[in-house]
């Protein structure tokens, strides 16, 4: 076996176009086709193993997935020679076709693990609030006819910040029961209208942006949370009713998950011990 090189990859994708982000037979996902690509690069009989900081339902955007994979070292030339960073990115994205795409590409040390080096992630939720749906945001944010009270979910938000036990707005995780605390530290969570005067019409509605920080998430956490967040927007819930679900620890009595599509992993952050540049991977 030949010498191999970890490298780190900052990726961005389509969500509503794979089935998650998780390698599936028989089903398009963004790691299957990002190992694909890299061993028609490769030229490897088998393809890579692809790491990733955050693992993404199907449906869910990224802008700042973070990745690592080992691949073998020098890589194959091209017909111009040597097949460096910036080569390697060109030639993945020219196969990948639009819906993922290589934003960098660099050589790290072995010790560097996507998942398990990763101090933080942070993901957005955007919600389109307005009688008329747009086209052009159908799939990146969830479209809610009736007026929400902005306000009242900015203040409700707050409530998820600390270490909590998330089982009132977490799925289950295979192997474990219901009584096995789910807990996770949020640093950050808020709700604000995004100003899209210079991008997007929206015939009179809002975009309104959830954005929510932790050390890590469990599945559907994100989703659920945004889906009681719009319950207090529509005036169906409060604040106290977070506060109460969380010290239920049971997601009896907990509004339904927000769609996947408004969902999407717009940064994960590193500490110095990664031996990457200061500063998240994000936009």
């Amino acid at each position: 076996m030949g010498q191999s090189a970890r490298w780190r990859m900052t990726v961005a994708y389509r969500g509503t176009m794979f089935h998650g982000f998780a390698k599936q037979p028989g089903m398009q996902t963004v790691a299957g086709e990002l190992a694909d690509a890299l061993q028609r690069i490769t030229q490897e009989e088998t393809s890579p193993l692809i790491v990733c900081a955050g693992r993404t339902d199907a449906g869910v955007h990224a802008i700042a997935q973070v990745i690592h994979v080992d691949l073998v070292d020098p890589l194959p030339s091209t017909r111009d020679g040597e097949r460096g960073p910036d080569e390697l990115r060109h030639s993945l994205n020219r196969q990948l076709g639009g819906d993922i795409s290589i934003i960098d590409a660099v050589k790290v040390s072995p010790e560097f693990d996507a998942r398990h080096s990763a101090r933080w992630r942070r993901y957005r939720y955007l919600i389109l609030e307005g009688a008329t749906p747009n086209p052009l945001l159908a799939e990146l944010a969830w479209h809610v006819s009736e007026p929400m009270d902005v306000r009242a979910m900015a203040q409700a938000s707050g409530a998820v910040i600390g270490s909590h036990d998330f089982r009132c707005f977490c799925r289950k995780v295979a192997g474990t029961t219901s009584a096995e605390p789910i807990v996770r530290l949020v640093t950050h969570a808020s709700v604000d209208v995004v100003d899209t005067s210079e991008s997007f019409d929206l015939f009179g509605g809002r975009l309104i942006r959830f954005e929510i920080q932790a050390s890590a998430f469990c599945h559907q956490m994100v989703r659920s949370i945004a889906g009681q967040l719009v319950e207090i927007g529509r005036g169906r819930s409060n604040g106290a009713d977070i506060v109460a679900l969380l010290h239920s620890q049971s997601r009896e009595g907990a509004a339904q998950p927000a769609p996947s599509h408004g969902l999407c992993l717009v940064g994960v952050g590193y500490g110095p011990e990664a031996g990457l540049p200061k500063g998240p991977i994000s936009p």
